[in-house]
């Protein structure tokens, strides 16, 4: 890989940042034991902080690579079995497959989760509860999964005899001395989200994150720290045996864009092995990215819900960009995904037009409460078109 100055990272940054209208970002570079580190921005629009190394982001599902560090560090200790389901839960998935994102359920609890319990028996009232299913079995298809992690994340508590978030700061953040990493942050940015689809302009957003949902997202951290933490997994001391560290590392389940490991989306790019995982989350976006046989690192943090594309910018100066092979297609052949696609609060718009496939995407909440009269707190849910959830009873709409 070659090395980046850090002026040159300075810039690669501001301009990525400018260009995307991004309020804030941070970026760090690993070369073995050598650390690169720029930032550009201010941790929140219309304050004068500025965005340094040191700043602090909400990492968002970076924090799965951090519950599965956690998970085979009980395994390496036979406090879990990974081929095994997490005891105490009502799944057949194993640990294997729920840190894999094959366990055969959905997504997302579809009851607020707050119902489930706050404080630090949340985690372990869901692993009582009946889990969402999909419509195929354990091991079957890959399906992204925050709920497995929240299990697992039980798990661990059950099996360590602390809290999830405690049994992680003892057995990861402490051993590798993340200082800045934590569940709940001191000084740090703010999220961003834009006014509208497509807008440059950002407004502050400050959504509320469930205790519950924090093995699947809940951690802060800054470029530093996840540049250790890259460390570890490049084969530096830590919490994890070699053994281990190849484990997570090691094909699971084939993925869109590649396959999935234990917690790290695996790829090819320009005939490098990529391991990476990307965070999103209301007002944030990140990316962790490791080369393993390079002993290459790169952490990079944004605070806007547009952060991702000024990191691609950045991965693409790098040379580190998706670079899939081309297919074309005859119009015919694009004519047959054209169509409207919708699901978990997501609409995708596909056309073909001009040889391509042009792609609209819109979020809408599907979620409600009612806040006045007799039904005052019962919630009405949309999980697809026509169809609503009232309570945990399901109705067609007509």
């Amino acid at each position: 890989m070659e090395r980046v100055s850090a002026q040159q990272l300075a810039e690669w940054a501001a301009e990525a940042r400018e260009r995307w209208s991004v309020p804030g970002i941070a970026v760090g570079l690993l070369y073995d034991r050598e650390t690169v580190f720029a930032a550009d921005g201010v941790c929140e629009l219309g304050r004068d902080e500025l965005v340094f190394p040191e700043t602090t982001f909400r990492i968002a599902s970076i924090t799965k690579q951090f519950t599965a560090t956690l998970a085979l560090a009980l395994v390496q200790n036979r406090l879990l079995a990974l081929d095994e389901p997490p005891v105490g839960s009502r799944v057949e998935a194993t640990i294997r497959q729920l840190l894999s994102h094959q366990g055969g359920l959905a997504c997302e609890w579809p009851p607020a989760l707050e119902e489930l319990g706050k404080g630090d028996d949340g985690l372990q009232r869901i692993a009582e509860e009946e889990p969402p299913r999909l419509p195929v079995g354990p091991g079957e298809l890959f399906s992204y999964c925050n709920v497995g992690f929240w299990l697992v994340g039980a798990a661990v508590a059950r099996a360590s005899g602390l809290t999830f978030q405690a049994a992680m700061g003892v057995r990861v953040l402490e051993p590798l001395e993340l200082e800045a990493t934590d569940f709940e942050p001191g000084q740090a940015t703010r999220g961003h989200d834009q006014a509208e689809p497509g807008s440059d302009e950002h407004v502050v957003v400050d959504h509320p994150y469930p205790q519950t949902r924090t093995p699947s997202g809940g951690l802060w951290s800054n470029v530093q720290d996840l540049l250790r933490f890259a460390a570890h997994h490049l084969g530096g001391p830590g919490p994890l045996s070699r053994e281990s560290i190849q484990e997570m590392q090691q094909p699971q389940i084939a993925a869109p864009g590649g396959s999935y490991g234990l917690g790290w989306f695996l790829r090819q790019s320009g005939g490098r092995r990529i391991v990476e995982h990307p965070g999103s989350v209301a007002g944030f976006q990140s990316l962790l990215l490791l080369v393993p046989d390079e002993r290459f690192g790169f952490a990079a943090l944004s605070n806007s819900s547009r952060g991702s594309a000024a990191i691609r910018d950045l991965l693409e100066r790098l040379g580190l960009g998706s670079t899939g092979p081309d297919f074309p297609l005859e119009p015919e052949q694009l004519a047959a995904f054209g169509g409207t696609y919708s699901g978990d609060g997501i609409e995708v718009e596909v056309a073909p037009a001009d040889g391509r496939l042009s792609v609209a995407v819109t979020t809408f909440e599907r979620e409600f409460e009612v806040v006045d009269a007799e039904w005052r707190g019962e919630r009405l849910t949309f999980p697809r078109d026509g169809f609503v959830c009232v309570g945990v009873l399901a109705a067609r709409t007509e």
